[in-house]
């Protein structure tokens, strides 16, 4: 069985610490070239200031296999999402 699981446009990763990084991206990087793929990233508002999510963009940025990046923001004032 494979790693993900697809019911309908959006795609759900089962076992995805049980593959090596390297395979998995590979794998990606190959269903990339004929679908979409966009990550939705949910976070809260006070995690956008953190040095983790710093890495996680940083991380981000090499990933060549996703067309767009999805940020979901949860407890965030009006103020605060348009800071974001």
């Amino acid at each position: 069985m494979a790693d993900f699981q697809q019911g309908g446009p959006i795609t759900t990763f089962h076992s995805i610490l049980e593959r090596k990084a390297e395979a998995l991206i590979e794998e990606m990087t190959r269903f990339s070239e004929t679908t979409g793929m966009t990550l939705i990233l949910p976070c809260l508002y006070s995690e956008l200031e953190t040095p983790a999510m710093g890495v996680i963009v940083e991380k981000l940025k090499t990933a060549r296999y996703l067309d767009q990046i999805v940020v979901g923001l949860d407890r965030a004032s009006p103020v605060q999402y348009q800071h974001a």
